[in-house]
């Protein structure tokens, strides 16, 4: 008896340690702050991918953006606005996404910036400063 009790502590030892931040692909990465997304965005862009395509998006304002969206069979434009909720960022597109907000946390390294929602990486992006693409 003595040594289930042991087992079971153990086991939800190590499942509460089981956090966003031990996710392979996050090694080295260290998870940013909402001041520290809020400072890092505006006048700023990121370039990446995610499970259906490519994108760029420019930051013009500490609370609008703007994207050029490209996947194997079209490509979009579209608006939106961002923000910050704790140490989350936040986004909402006028027409992808179906216009749903959707909120991720943000792991940097270097100017590498993976997006992670749900225990899952689902964007991998690149900060580039200002607007390169001219969005």
């Amino acid at each position: 008896m003595k040594n289930t009790i042991l087992a079971v502590s153990a086991a939800l030892a190590i499942s509460a340690c089981s956090t966003t931040n031990q996710l392979p692909e996050l090694s080295g990465f260290e998870k940013l702050t909402g001041s520290e997304i809020q400072a890092l965005l505006p006048g700023n862009s990121l370039r990446g991918t995610d499970k259906t395509g490519s994108y760029v998006i420019y930051y013009s304002s500490a609370d609008t953006m703007k994207i050029d969206y490209t996947t194997s069979k079209r490509r979009r434009h579209d608006t939106g606005t961002w923000r910050v909720s704790g140490d989350r960022y936040c986004r909402q597109w006028n027409e992808l996404g179906k216009g749903r907000e959707r909120c991720v946390s943000f792991f940097r390294r270097g100017n590498t910036i993976h997006w992670v929602r749900n225990n899952e990486v689902t964007d991998r992006s690149v900060l580039e400063n200002g607007n390169p693409a001219g969005l």
